[in-house]
C-alpha cells in the first residue's frame, strides 16, 4: 500500500511538472550531486531518491546494488518506488543496501541523490556576499540523531571540501578535523576549512561537502563574488630616489574607510624580509577615500604582499588578501659628457701629414663610446617601461553584479506515456 502511494504521488509530481509551465523546485539545498553515475550508500541512510536526468529521450537505467543484483524500471521489490519520464526517472528506495552503487545509463543533466538519513551535515552561516580574494573561515559538523558526531572512528577520515561552482569545478580547499591549521581541537567534531576566495567576480553555487569511506553528505548554498573593496598600487615619487610610495584606495560604498587597516611584508630580490608595512587608515584619511605612506628602502627589486582587514557596510568583518606588486628603486642615471672636438684634435695639431689609419682609430673609439652609451640608454628606458606595466595596475571596473535570490534549480518532466 504505501509503495504505491509512492508511485502515486511521484505520477502526480511527473503530470504537474509536464503540464505547467512554472519552474518545480526538485533539488534541497542538502542533495548530493551525482558524479560518474556511481554514489555509495552508508548503513544509517533509511531512504534514497535518484533523479536521473536524460534530455536525449526515454533511457533504459539499471541500478546496480553492492551486491551484484540489478534492479529495473519493470523488475524492482516492493521497497522501491519507480516513476520513469521522457526526461527524467524518479527512483524513491526505502531501506537501501549500503555500500557502492551504480547507474547504468546514457545520463545528462544535474542529476541529484535525495538521502533522508540520520546522518546529517551542518555549516555555519555563510555569506550570500563575498569579495574577491577575501579569506573566509567555514565550519562543518555531522550529527547523528541529532546528536554532534565525535567519534574518532568516524571522523579520521572525514574530510571538508569547500568548492565554488560556476561553469567548471573548482575546489577552494580541504580540511580534516585533525587539530591542525585553523581547526581548534581534533577529533570534536567541528571541521574547519579557511577558504581564500581567489575567484573573479560572478555568481557561484558554493558546495561544501564532507565523506570518508562510509558516507558523504552535502550542503549547498549561493554565492555572489564582489570586486576586493580595496587596491593598492605602488610607486617612485621621486627620480633617483629611495623612496617608495604605497598608495591605497578603500570602496566606501562597501566598507568603512576607517575600518581599514593594513598588515604587509616587503622582500628583496632574495626573499628575504626587509621592512614591514603597517597603515592604520583611521589616522590617514584622505580625499576621495584614499590613503598613502612612504617607505625608504635601498636600490633594488622589491616585493609586497598585503593583507587588509575591514569592517563591511553590514558590518560584516573581512580579511583580504591583495594581490602582490613588484616595485623597482633605482639610481638616478646620468649620461657622461663628451667633447667630441677636444678629443678629435688630440695628437693631430704637430703633426699635419699624421698617418690617415691614426685618425681612423680615434674616430672609431669615439663612434663605440657613442654606441655603447646609446645602448645603456635604450635598456634603461625599456626596463623602466616595462617595470611600468608591471607595477601601475587598474583599478578593478565593478561588475554588475546582483544580490537577488538565484532562480530555482529546475526540470521539465515529461511522461513518455502522454
Amino acid at each position: 500500500m504505501a509503495t504505491i502511494m509512492k508511485i502515486n504521488i511521484l505520477s502526480l509530481l511527473l503530470w504537474i511538472c509536464a503540464s505547467t509551465a512554472w519552474a518545480h523546485t526538485i533539488y534541497a539545498p542538502n542533495d548530493i550531486p551525482l558524479l560518474d553515475n556511481r554514489f555509495r550508500i552508508d548503513p544509517h541512510t533509511e531512504q534514497v531518491t535518484f533523479i536521473l536526468n536524460h534530455t536525449k529521450g526515454p533511457q533504459f537505467i539499471v541500478l546496480v546494488r553492492p551486491d551484484g543484483s540489478k534492479i529495473y524500471q519493470t523488475k524492482h521489490p516492493e521497497s522501491v518506488a519507480w516513476v520513469s519520464g521522457a526526461t527524467a526517472d524518479i527512483i524513491t528506495i526505502d531501506k537501501p543496501m549500503s555500500g557502492p552503487w551504480q547507474a547504468i545509463a546514457e545520463l545528462d543533466g544535474n542529476n541529484r541523490i535525495k538521502l533522508i538519513s540520520h546522518v546529517e551535515l551542518k555549516t555555519n552561516k555563510l555569506p550570500l556576499k563575498l569579495y574577491s580574494q577575501e579569506y573566509i573561515t567555514t565550519h562543518a559538523s555531522l550529527y547523528y540523531d541529532n546528536q554532534l558526531m565525535t567519534e574518532q572512528s568516524y571522523l579520521e577520515n572525514a574530510k571538508l571540501s569547500v568548492v565554488l561552482i560556476a561553469g567548471s569545478h573548482k575546489q577552494l580547499t580541504l580540511y580534516q578535523d585533525n587539530g591542525q591549521g585553523y581547526d581548534a581541537l581534533p577529533f570534536d567534531g567541528n571541521l574547519t576549512a579557511h577558504v581564500h576566495i581567489d575567484l573573479p567576480p560572478a555568481r557561484y553555487l558554493l558546495s561544501i561537502r564532507t565523506q570518508n569511506d562510509v558516507f558523504i553528505r552535502n550542503v549547498n548554498k549561493d554565492a555572489v563574488v564582489f570586486p576586493s573593496p580595496v587596491t593598492y598600487k605602488i610607486s617612485a615619487p621621486k627620480e633617483g630616489s629611495k623612496e617608495a610610495l604605497f598608495e591605497f584606495k578603500v570602496d566606501s560604498e562597501e566598507i568603512d574607510p576607517e575600518s581599514v587597516s593594513i598588515n604587509g611584508i616587503i622582500k628583496n630580490d632574495n626573499n628575504k624580509i626587509v621592512d614591514q608595512l603597517i597603515v592604520h587608515n583611521k589616522e590617514n584619511i584622505a580625499a576621495e577615500n584614499r590613503f598613502s605612506t612612504t617607505k625608504i628602502l635601498s636600490y633594488g627589486l622589491f616585493t609586497v604582499s598585503v593583507k587588509a582587514f575591514a569592517t563591511t557596510r553590514s558590518g560584516r568583518e573581512i580579511e583580504l588578501q591583495l594581490p602582490e606588486q613588484h616595485v623597482e628603486l633605482l639610481p638616478e642615471f646620468v649620461v657622461p659628457e663628451i667633447d667630441v672636438n677636444a678629443a678629435a684634435a688630440i695628437e693631430i695639431v704637430e703633426s699635419p701629414f699624421a698617418p690617415l689609419w691614426e685618425n681612423i682609430w680615434l674616430i672609431a673609439a669615439i663612434a663605440l663610446s657613442c654606441l655603447v652609451i646609446i645602448g645603456v640608454i635604450i635598456f634603461m628606458i625599456r626596463r623602466r617601461r616595462k617595470n611600468k606595466k608591471l607595477l601601475n595596475g587598474g583599478d578593478q571596473a565593478l561588475s554588475e553584479l546582483k544580490l537577488d535570490e538565484l532562480p530555482p534549480t529546475s526540470i521539465n518532466l515529461k511522461d513518455k506515456k502522454k
